[in-house]
């Protein structure tokens, strides 16, 4: 029996015949869990340190928690639908575990790391910017929609030309998307020197994020 899973990691957005519309929602949703998890940080973050003001004013707390807390509470919500999509590909291969599950899953907690320091890394940057910059939440709309239209979510990056494929790995989630569908779909292990270079560049990303927040948070409690 083929791999629906693997025809799934195989159908474009221009495919719209037949059974393609539900091999090609497989496809989408697995970059779409992705793209929730920034976008619900970036979206939350701006706002997270003034909607809690009591606590800057009054309460001797440790803020650099609170965009931490955005992260791990959008990280949960990603978990919980990536076991939805583990059903959906079950279903899809009629519950055929030789079919669907790949070794390479083991590696999935890994795929995500870097992603989860590129949070970090904004949640603290756009927390302590969004205290100073009030309208700053709303520009984050536009914002996230730009980032979700520069990864490879509704298309594969294999339709961009090849000069402007290395512009797309500027946005943090191509490497991410990329992965974990190769990871999900096709049982391919990451690569490892790849991964190696965007978890440096994540951990770079939110250790300027979180001296970012250090160095504005000394004047919260005179802006709020």
């Amino acid at each position: 029996m083929s791999n629906p899973a693997l025809k799934a990691a195989q159908v474009s957005p221009a495919d719209s015949q037949g059974s393609s519309h539900g091999q090609y929602a497989l496809v989408l949703f697995a970059g779409l869990i992705l793209y929730s998890f920034l976008a619900d940080v970036m979206s939350r973050a701006t706002s997270i340190v003034v909607g809690q003001s009591n606590l800057v004013k009054k309460v001797v707390f440790p803020l650099h928690v609170l965009p931490a807390v955005v992260v791990f509470s959008a990280l949960f919500q990603l978990l919980v639908s990536s076991l939805l999509l583990v059903a959906c590909l079950l279903w899809a291969g009629e519950w055929n575990l030789s079919d669907v599950v790949h070794m390479s899953w083991l590696s999935l907690p890994l795929v995500l790391l870097p992603l989860v320091f590129w949070g970090l890394g904004l949640s603290w940057l756009l927390a302590s910017l969004g205290v100073y910059l009030r309208d700053l939440s709303q520009v984050m709309g536009w914002v996230v929609t730009a980032l979700m239209f520069s990864a490879p979510i509704l298309y594969p990056i294999a339709n961009i030309a090849k000069p402007f494929q290395v512009w797309l790995y500027l946005n943090p989630l191509t490497w991410v998307v990329e992965t974990w569908r190769h990871v999900m779909y096709w049982g391919v292990w990451p690569n490892w020197s790849q991964w190696t270079m965007a978890l440096g560049v994540g951990l770079v990303f939110a250790a300027f994020g979180a001296w970012v927040f250090e160095r504005l948070k000394k004047g919260f409690a005179d802006v709020l």
